[in-house]
């Protein structure tokens, strides 16, 4: 301790690294957040202590605290984050803001590494900018030449992936109405919808863009999503004027964009390509809000948990589990869903469906099945959730053992050389 009548408190938090910055594939890192928190020793404790901390005090004390808490491998590779200095006074005694912050990129064998040269700071915490490097031990030559060397960042030009740009971001192709033909206002919300979109991993780890389309009163995203093999598009319509901008959240072109991004997250992450209202133009499925559903559908279809006892909850109401299992051992389940009554306690089931994989590609539903005298939606359901969920994982064509008008709405044909219907994955609607 270097200053007299100071407590610290070192805390934890973290994140999954993977989209702060081009990691290899292998690593699936994670970012260790270290709080050091300073507070006066009136109080026995930092949860007595409350808001009334230490702001200020030197520089050396957190990262003492922090070079103990790590050890020496771990402390070799941490960074202090350094936050921007044109915030508002009330940040200025903010804890999230004062409070010294300091991370170690760590892998999923628990070794520590440096992190990426394109690394997103930003997306750290709250107004971080850049990082300090903290000193390598002296005995740690390898990593004390590599800093002197290339500096205290690990190069990426060989790992980043193939769609991205060399900051990190997501390759985009701008094409349409050039920006300096719109009103200022749509053009400062559709940079901003620009570049938001691509923060790798902000919307979803599942998302891709690859074009953003102008026009003079809107704006197009097209996108992938996880292993699908369609491309997707959202449209956005940016504010033309300053009057058009209302309080906040909509009080900015920037805040625009950010909220659009925001809900655009909350609808991808929660099945809006599933729920969605679906056009398909050529190559590309334009979606829109769903629409009408009930509040509270009668059945609820989830995925069956995969375990030594898996599926005997279906059994019991005569589902043939069999084959799910059978898949399951020869590694070739690809998926295993189930349907029941959606109330209270979530019984009974009332179905399945499940298929196998015979190639990277190639995807068969050879299990829908409901018990006897169940609604005729709950079949409907399991066909259309299943179909979804092979196509997001890079199903390019799925075959069906059966047929029926609830594969003929999700674009199967029958099959010229069976008895099933068949769907290429690129055509479905």
């Amino acid at each position: 301790m270097t200053m007299p009548h100071l407590r610290i408190q070192v805390s934890y938090s973290y994140q999954d690294a993977d989209e702060l910055g081009s990691f290899s594939a292998e690593m699936r890192p994670v970012c260790v957040r270290i709080h050091v928190q300073g507070y006066p020793d009136e109080y026995p404790d930092r949860r007595a202590a409350g808001s009334d901390l230490v702001h200020e005090y030197p520089a050396v004390e957190p990262e003492a605290w922090v070079r103990a808490v790590l050890g020496r491998q771990w402390s070799d590779y941490a960074y202090q984050m350094i936050r921007r200095a044109d915030v508002d006074r009330r940040m200025r005694t903010s804890l999230s803001y004062t409070q010294p912050l300091f991370v170690v990129f760590v892998a999923s064998d628990g070794a520590p590494v440096l992190a990426p040269d394109n690394i997103a700071w930003n997306r750290v915490w709250l107004k971080v900018i850049d990082a300090r490097k903290l000193d390598p031990d002296p005995e740690s030559r390898a990593l004390r030449d590599h800093i002197a060397r290339v500096g205290p960042y690990a190069p990426t030009a060989g790992i980043r992936h193939p769609d991205t740009e060399p900051d990190g971001g997501w390759r985009l192709e701008v094409t349409g109405v050039p920006l300096d033909r719109l009103t200022d206002t749509a053009a400062e919300t559709v940079r901003a919808l620009r570049n938001g979109i691509r923060v790798r991993g902000r919307i979803a780890m599942q998302f891709r863009p690859v074009r953003l389309h102008v026009e003079l009163d809107h704006v197009v995203v097209y996108f992938k999503w996880a292993r699908n093999p369609n491309t997707f598009a959202v449209t956005m319509h940016p504010p033309q004027t300053g009057d058009e901008l209302a309080g906040p959240p909509w009080h900015t072109p920037a805040a625009v964009a950010g909220t659009m991004i925001s809900g655009w997250q909350e609808e991808l992450c929660t099945g809006l390509l599933v729920r969605g209202t679906r056009r398909r133009d050529g190559d590309t499925l334009y979606i829109s809000a769903p629409p009408s559903t009930p509040v509270h559908p009668e059945y609820w279809v989830s995925e069956v948990a995969l375990h030594e006892r898996c599926g005997v909850w279906l059994a019991r109401e005569g589902l043939d589990i069999d084959r799910p299992l059978e898949w399951k051992n020869a590694g070739v389940l690809a998926v295993w869903i189930q349907a029941n009554v959606n109330n209270e306690v979530g019984r009974p089931y009332v179905g399945h469906a499940a298929a196998r994989w015979s190639s990277e590609v190639t995807a068969h539903v050879e299990v829908l099945e409901t018990v006897p005298g169940t609604a005729e939606t709950v079949a409907a359901q399991l066909a259309h959730r299943i179909t979804h969920m092979l196509a997001d994982l890079g199903a390019e064509t799925i075959t069906a053992s059966v047929a029926n008008e609830h594969l003929a709405e999700l674009g199967y044909r029958n099959d010229s050389e069976g008895s099933g219907m068949v769907l290429d994955v690129a055509s479905m609607l």
